[in-house]
């Protein structure tokens, strides 16, 4: 094989990309690709290198700059719900246990977050005594107390909070901690399921069928006067 004479009707476009060579043997031509080849090749890789690397950085500083502001809104609503917080105002308590459970800006600490739901708690807000209820019965970021998260969640319940009455019943039910009560179980139970806690059904049933008929009386005559003191559920706006 050797390198073939180009003839004037090999220049073509494709004469910049290929050289023409001839077989020493059977005397055909055929192409190859040329160094030109490689070199155009070369060319547009940089030129594609060129384009894409300052939008990627661009991508990236945008990126960066999105999350250092996301950063600094965090921290601006952490130092004002901690001011809320100070002054012992109960929804601030309960939002920078929120915060400081979800490392929201501020470093994650569960035990902070904790410390400051129990605080939200003894103030009065009927969420905060529902989770600080859920935190000792399950014994996260705090020491497991059944007793005081029955406590809580008696609260929590007669404040209207529906999912502290169906955990508050469940308990009365298994007896966690404290002595079992089917008239209690079958109280707090009704009004969860009264208020829609579908899950609330089937163990208010079984706390039904342990109950004589006085009892009956009894717990639905209890259930009726607290549905009576229970805040009314907030309406869907029309």
């Amino acid at each position: 094989m050797r390198r073939s004479a180009t003839h004037v009707s090999d220049i073509t476009w494709q004469h910049i990309l290929f050289s023409p060579y001839r077989c020493r043997d059977c005397r055909n031509r055929f192409r190859v690709f040329s160094r030109n080849a490689y070199y155009f090749a070369g060319a547009v890789a940089v030129v594609i290198v060129a384009a894409v690397i300052p939008w990627s950085v661009s991508g990236v500083l945008d990126d960066r700059r999105g999350e250092s502001d996301e950063v600094a809104l965090g921290i601006g609503r952490f130092a004002d719900t901690m001011k809320l917080a100070e002054k012992k105002d109960p929804l601030a308590e309960y939002k920078l246990a929120q915060m400081y459970e979800q490392g929201y800006g501020v470093r994650r600490d569960v035990q902070a977050a904790r410390t400051w739901l129990e605080r939200a708690a003894q103030h009065g807000n009927a969420e905060a005594q529902f989770e600080f209820g859920l935190a000792l019965r399950d014994g996260y970021g705090v020491v497991q107390d059944f007793e005081r998260s029955a406590k809580w969640l008696q609260q929590a319940a007669a404040s209207g909070n529906a999912s502290a009455a169906f955990e508050l019943g469940r308990t009365y039910l298994a007896g966690t901690g404290i002595p079992i009560d089917n008239v209690k179980a079958y109280v707090w139970l009704n009004l969860a399921a009264a208020r829609g806690i579908e899950r609330a059904i089937s163990p208010r049933n079984a706390a039904l069928r342990a109950l004589s008929p006085a009892q009956i009386v009894e717990a639905q005559a209890e259930a009726r006067r607290l549905t009576e003191a229970w805040p009314t559920p907030p309406t869907a706006a029309k």
